[in-house]
């Protein structure tokens, strides 16, 4: 038997498409990477299972909690995946009730209390976890502090819901330690190994998202030096090839700047992906992150109409989405989109229009997916949806994808949002097929 402080646990999807979208767009748990380096970093012994990889099963993790005598075990769930961490913890309570569970993530930082309540969990890690996990393992595995001194955990004493004091947020991101990649086991099974966040939270307050509120309203950045050296670390592990997972990675666009600069300067021969709003960018720093090795960027559009963009709080304009995929296409950068049928404010006709500008985007060369409006636990839908006119119809959070309607809203019926989302995901697919055989052939004429 070997002594093993924590284990970090990435929990899966109930979904079975699951798979297919692991195979086709897998990442490393990067979050729980954080963490981990931090505990490594306090010399902890700690190990990263990520359940979300296909030939992973919860026999792997009791075939773990066999071999190695585990002190606490951590989940990191969303809230499509909460009811698997719910059974996975009841397993392993089960197996052995002395072990301390602590689940964290986006949802039950705002669904503690019926966390709490399902027994199996001794405690929620709220929002962001580094030094609060730090601080709870200290407590109990070498008897450092109080337990009512910790704060940014909820737990049950008693009987009684204790929800502590808030984790006042990391300002500095630079005092973090860089992911250790090799806490990630088999990290080349993943198609995009190499992943890299260089801020935390959105200045955005669109209806759908929790990430201003889990990021404590506020959007911190670490410095271009400190995310050079990381580019340079990967670049050593022999990536050539970074997807940059911030929320909006162009708030500022003088550090951007920076960055690019600096990235050119060294030469590192790297491409990479990012994800951005169409009004935190120009044409000049779209320049200049090609030449920095940008090659595709995602951009939140949600909808063709804008009087849906407005009543969603996105604060965008249809011109400024139309000049963005024409300067992508003209600068030579693959731009990608997502749409969402089901929005509040949304009718038949503004689909129409939604399908109309997708149409436009993939005419530019860029890509366009789909989803359906979901009332996550934290955003606005969620904790005001008498004020939007919309109806919760499927309580599962197992539904909770993107891609299974669970709501009715003023104008269309779950059904009616279901039909409208595989209809128009099925005329962008025949279009976005058609664009890339009709390049495919001008590549080859040329």
């Amino acid at each position: 038997m070997n002594n093993l402080d924590i284990l970090l646990v990435n929990t899966p999807s109930a979904n079975p498409g699951m798979i297919y979208a692991f195979e086709k767009q897998g990442i490393p748990p990067l979050g729980l990477g954080y963490l981990a380096t931090f505990l490594k970093q306090a010399n902890y012994s700690v190990k990263i299972l990520d359940l979300c990889m296909p030939y992973k099963t919860i026999d792997t993790l009791i075939d773990i909690l066999n071999n190695n005598n585990v002190r606490v075990i951590g989940f990191s769930c969303t809230t499509e995946t909460y009811n698997v961490a719910v059974q996975l913890a009841n397993a392993v309570k089960e197996k052995n009730p002395d072990y301390i569970v602590v689940v964290g993530g986006p949802h039950v930082s705002f669904e503690y209390e019926s966390a709490l309540n399902s027994n199996v969990i001794d405690y929620v890690v709220l929002n962001e976890g580094e030094i609060s996990l730090k601080e709870l393992c200290d407590y109990y595995l070498l008897g450092i502090g109080t337990l009512e001194s910790l704060k940014g955990i909820a737990y049950k004493k008693n009987g009684i819901l204790v929800c502590a004091d808030s984790q006042p947020f990391i300002t500095d991101l630079d005092i973090l330690p860089f992911p250790d990649r090799e806490l990630f086991e088999d990290i080349s099974a993943y198609p995009m190994p190499a992943t890299i966040i260089t801020s935390r939270g959105c200045p955005g307050k669109c209806i759908f998202c929790s990430s201003s509120v889990l990021s404590g309203g506020r959007y911190r950045m670490r410095s271009v030096e400190n995310v050079v050296m990381e580019f340079e670390y990967l670049k050593s592990l022999g990536y050539d090839n970074i997807v940059i997972l911030d929320d909006t990675m162009t708030v500022s666009k003088a550090r951007l700047e920076v960055l690019c600069n600096e990235l050119v300067s060294k030469n590192l021969q790297i491409s990479w992906h990012c994800e951005s709003r169409v009004d935190a960018v120009d044409k000049d720093i779209l320049v200049k992150m090609k030449t920095a090795g940008l090659t595709s960027i995602q951009f939140g559009v949600e909808s063709g109409s804008q009087n849906v963009l407005d009543s969603m709080h996105k604060n965008i304009s249809l011109k400024q989405i139309r000049n963005v995929f024409e300067w992508c296409r003209d600068i030579g950068i693959r731009a990608n989109t997502n749409m969402i049928i089901g929005l509040p404010s949304s009718d038949f006709q503004s689909i129409e229009d939604t399908i109309m500008l997708a149409d436009e985007i993939i005419s530019l060369g860029g890509a366009v997916s789909w989803s359906v409006c979901t009332p996550f636990p934290g955003t606005s839908l969620w904790k005001n949806p008498d004020d939007f006119g919309i109806e919760i119809v499927d309580s599962d959070l197992d539904h909770y994808d993107l891609y299974r309607p669970i709501l009715n809203t003023k104008y269309m019926s779950a059904i009616d949002i279901r039909n409208a989302f595989y209809a128009a995901k099925k005329s962008t697919d025949i279009k976005m097929a058609a664009k890339e055989a009709e390049d495919k052939a001008a590549g080859a004429s040329n």
